[in-house]
């Protein structure tokens, strides 16, 4: 099982494609290399979008998606991400909400652009972009999903009719890709927190959710407003959605993901001046803990075998571990495995079933790494012992451990166990005790 985070899986679907034309204003989560455009979002779109008509692939991040027209049709792989909803729907829209979508349906959003030759955009959700999953789930196929190419493909316009008649036959490709996605019961409807919303949207063509949707369905404050707007704007169409208590994550740019094995090591397995290294290259962790010094094990050993009077500790994966490495560190050193190849033990090591269990004075083999997160029991907090709440103050909890599955809702602090996997150091960082 390939466990990885969402900006791990986004960026390797993208970069398969080499965009050659990238665009972003300050969204940019994903790690992907972008030029510097001086541009504000309409210039940003006509540059993408003539790039994509002359044959170059072409990729632009946005926090609010400018309207645009399409009017000619594209040569290559033309797609806009965004992880809010934009105000009218200019292109086809495909949402992503939970992160094991995300391999099939950017993958989806590419099909559909190289074949019907119209920009696509992708919606990634909160959720969705800072979560994990089983990678070895992705369909990363760009077979066809239509017969062929018709003559119309290599005209130098879109007629409107034309257009429309492409944007039927998209409907009709997203109604088959999404059939087994039905909705029953609607109670509430959400773009960022849990509920049910749309899979995709084609401009000019009601989705099906208008034959379900009524005024006894519920919305969140945030999103309240906007959904109406949307649903006005697009579709000429009022909705009055009864008001649910805001769930509000936190905004921060360096989130790291759920039970971050570093988050852990840190709060429990760590000593005060100890001088850490790792050879474990995630930009969100060296980021938000600077004081780890990024060194290859075998350049550790060599630091170790020598006269060091200084405590250290090494975090690296249990797959890149040799046996002779054990000579090095019996006397001096310690080492922290992150179990990444699902190995039982290793000689020399303390194995650990759950994070909690971390001590600070073994070589420890720590149950998951990066790339093989397991879930563990769902976490609470017990808010009648939660200062944060009492005083009506950012959580400390949070901004100890960076993870998104922490929000707020209605003067709460609440945990989203769609994300959580369980790994309890909220509770270790809390110093009111309010997790259990």
């Amino acid at each position: 099982m390939d466990i990885r985070n969402s900006k791990e899986i986004i960026q390797n679907i993208l970069e398969r494609y080499n965009f050659t034309a990238i665009y972003s204003d300050s969204c940019n989560k994903f790690g992907i290399e972008t030029s510097k455009n001086y541009v504000d979002g309409n210039d940003a779109i006509d540059f993408l979008y003539s790039s994509a008509t002359i044959g170059s692939k072409s990729l632009g991040f946005f926090t609010e998606l400018p309207f645009f027209e399409v009017t000619r049709p594209t040569r290559a792989e033309c797609l806009f991400i965004t992880q809010s909803l934009p105000k009218y729907i200019s292109t086809p829209v495909i949402i992503i909400k939970n992160a094991e979508d995300i391999s099939a349906r950017l993958t989806l959003a590419l099909k559909i652009s190289v074949e019907h030759k119209v920009p696509v955009t992708v919606v990634i959700t909160h959720n969705a972009s800072n979560n994990y999953t089983d990678f070895e789930r992705a369909n990363n196929d760009l077979g066809r999903i239509s017969p062929y190419i018709s003559a119309s493909t290599f005209k130098q316009a879109i007629s409107k009719e034309e257009l429309k008649e492409t944007y039927n036959t998209i409907n009709n490709n997203l109604m088959q890709a999404f059939s087994a996605n039905t909705a029953d019961n609607i109670t509430h409807i959400s773009l960022q927190h849990k509920g049910y919303f749309p899979d995709y949207f084609i401009p000019e063509i009601k989705p099906a959710i208008f034959k379900m949707l009524n005024n006894n369905i519920a919305a969140y404050k945030s999103e309240k407003d906007l959904l109406e707007k949307f649903f006005f704007n697009n579709y000429n169409t009022e909705f009055c959605f009864k008001e649910l208590e805001d769930k509000i994550y936190p905004q921060i740019h360096n989130l790291l993901c759920p039970g971050c094995p570093f988050v852990n090591i840190f709060a429990r397995g760590t000593e005060k001046d100890t001088i850490i290294f790792t050879d474990i290259a995630c930009k969100g962790v060296l980021e938000a803990y600077p004081e780890l010094n990024y060194l290859t094990i075998d350049g550790y050993m060599g630091i170790i075998s020598s006269d060091v009077r200084s405590s250290t500790l090494f975090i690296g994966r249990a797959s890149s571990y040799k046996s002779h490495y054990n000579n090095f560190i019996s006397k001096r050193g310690r080492v922290i495995l992150l179990n990444d190849s699902g190995v039982p033990k290793i000689d020399g090591f303390s194995t650990i079933r759950h994070p909690k269990k971390l001590t600070k004075t073994k070589n420890t083999l720590y149950p998951y790494s990066c790339n093989n997160i397991k879930k563990y029991s769902k976490v609470k907090v017990k808010l009648n012992k939660c200062s944060c709440v009492k005083d009506n103050t950012p959580c400390s909890v949070f901004e100890k451990t960076l993870c998104p599955a922490i929000y707020t809702s209605a003067n709460s602090i609440l945990i989203d166990n769609t994300m959580c996997n369980g790994c309890l150091a909220c509770k270790v960082l809390c110093s009111q005790g309010a997790v259990s």
